[in-house]
């Protein structure tokens, strides 16, 4: 069994990122401070497919100035002092080091662009763990047009270039793009994990083959399907 792992969600806590880019969007507006979100409202809307304009009507914006703050938080999202936010989960290096024990075969597919991820390995200290060659991401250039096949094209390419079987491989993503990709792409079985940009409740509803809220899970389910 191979595992597969998308990147930000299962491995990478970016509620920090997102949360900074919704309060740097609010900066320039009219906006009574009260009406500002907590981090744990902000990311309970946003696992739960509130938009982002929605999100700022409810923060008290006109529907002009939402349209403008959610159109600023897109952007903002993933320039590169922002992603300093980012973090990485706490079980992330003991599951690593655990399937580098067992020599079981793991790779990261995701749609991030290769200079932010690979500045994101450095960052994280990952390449300890994994050569260059198992983190896929997009090229810098490529302008995604549609999620789920730019990537359900990267975990086929993974396949290729790795000379692995997708039956004997499984993803574990945080968003239905790595769901439907995942099983587009043939993948042997699909994770979803609840500690990402989806909530446990939007992961049921496209009916994963397991659903899961860390990286423990992961091991103990495979632990049972592999006995």
């Amino acid at each position: 069994m191979n595992l597969c792992f998308d990147f930000d969600g299962p491995i990478i806590d970016v509620s920090d990122r997102y949360y900074r880019a919704y309060l740097e969007s609010l900066k320039d507006t009219a906006i009574n401070k009260t009406q500002i979100l907590t981090k744990e409202e902000f990311w309970k809307l946003k696992q739960s497919r509130i938009t982002d304009f929605e999100i700022s009507l409810m923060s008290g914006l006109g529907v002009h100035d939402s349209k403008n703050s959610a159109g600023d938080r897109k952007e903002l999202s993933f320039k590169n002092e922002f992603l300093e936010q980012d973090k990485l989960f706490d079980d992330v290096c003991k599951t690593f080091e655990y399937l580098k024990s067992k020599k079981i075969i793991f790779f990261i597919v995701t749609l991030r662009r290769k200079k932010q991820l690979y500045h994101a390995i450095k960052q994280f200290k990952l390449d300890k763990y994994l050569d260059r060659e198992y983190f896929l991401g997009i090229n810098d250039d490529h302008k995604i047009t549609n999620d789920i096949q730019e990537k359900q094209v990267l975990l086929i390419s993974a396949m290729n270039k790795l000379d692995l079987s997708p039956e004997n491989t499984w993803i574990i993503g945080d968003t239905e793009t790595d769901i439907h990709a995942g099983r587009l792409a043939k993948y042997g079985k699909v994770i979803a994990i609840s500690r990402g940009i989806r909530s446990k409740e939007q992961l049921e509803m496209i009916k994963p083959d397991y659903l899961v809220s860390n990286l423990s899970e992961v091991i103990s389910i495979s632990h049972r399907v592999s006995v």
